[in-house]
């Protein structure tokens, strides 16, 4: 008998392999021999959208992919994503990339929202649960708080969020004050050819200027690029490790994103608010070209 992972898997599969016909809890439980009710409640728990979402989210992405690396007519791609009419296709769309089809073709640049889901049992914060993904131009950001090099280890990180949770209201100048930043500087060790990375952490607050910086902080000013910026929900209790994986191993290598090789460094934006189920805005911010 199948362990209810492995059932999940099975059915991740399935929906995998067949992308381009029709879809339902109801088709899916009918072929595979599923209880409808359990495999609603298991696959919801699990992977964190119901099927109905995580097919129409599936589906979407390989539409933006074929939008961008086929000649397929839009029609054509309304069609296998599951659509009837190129209208129908065009609002799905729409709600989930934010323009029309015929706009991302135009722009060519592919973002994967969902790729197949990996299961694992893994419940926190995870890279394949992402909400939402954005680009943004920004000019230079200046950012205040404490720095620590992780060569010495990664102990030094709660160190530097201690000192900042300590003295945060020190700092005058702050930008907003729901959000808090995690940077991390790769300049002076690009390769990670060492056997316990060594970058630049800080912990800090965004400032409107740098002046008033406060003794024992330091000012770390950020390069204006453009970003592609991950949008989660999450327990700010989770480590970020598999989202930050997640983007860099998976995410990346199927995008047509560029990375930003004058800016060496990405961070992490996050809220103290939780909504009512317990979990925060997080945000992980890339440079790219």
């Amino acid at each position: 008998m199948s362990t209810n992972l492995e059932l999940i898997q099975e059915v991740v599969e399935y929906i995998d392999h067949h992308l381009d016909q029709k879809l339902s809890l109801d088709i899916i439980c009918d072929t595979m021999g599923y209880s409808k009710f359990h495999l609603h409640r298991i696959f919801t728990s699990v992977v964190g959208f119901s099927i109905h979402t995580y097919i129409q989210r599936r589906r979407l992405t390989e539409a933006a992919r074929l939008l961008v690396f086929s000649n397929n007519s839009i029609m054509e791609i309304a069609l296998f994503a599951g659509y009837e009419t190129q209208q129908s296709f065009t609002s799905g769309f729409k709600k989930m990339f934010h323009c029309t089809p015929n706009a991302f073709r135009k722009k060519r640049e592919f973002l994967p929202l969902q790729l197949k889901y990996t299961v694992d049992g893994k419940k926190k914060l995870r890279g394949d649960k992402m909400m939402k993904v954005r680009f943004e131009e920004k000019d230079n950001l200046l950012f205040v708080g404490y720095m620590a090099n992780t060569k010495w280890g990664f102990r030094v990180i709660p160190k530097c969020w201690k000192n900042l949770l300590k003295n945060v209201n020190r700092v005058t100048n702050r930008v907003d004050h729901e959000f808090m930043y995690a940077i991390n500087d790769y300049s002076n060790n690009p390769s990670f050819e060492n056997k316990q990375p060594g970058f630049d952490y800080y912990a800090a607050v965004e400032v409107s200027d740098k002046d008033n910086i406060p003794d024992g902080m330091v000012l770390k000013e950020l390069p204006a690029t453009k970003y592609v910026i991950f949008h989660f929900y999450g327990d700010k209790k989770d480590s970020i490790q598999p989202v930050v994986e997640y983007i860099y191993n998976e995410w990346f290598p199927q995008s047509t994103c560029q990375y930003n090789e004058k800016a060496m460094y990405d961070f992490v934006k996050d809220t103290e608010v939780a909504n009512e189920d317990g979990k925060s805005e997080i945000e992980v911010w890339v440079p790219i070209l």
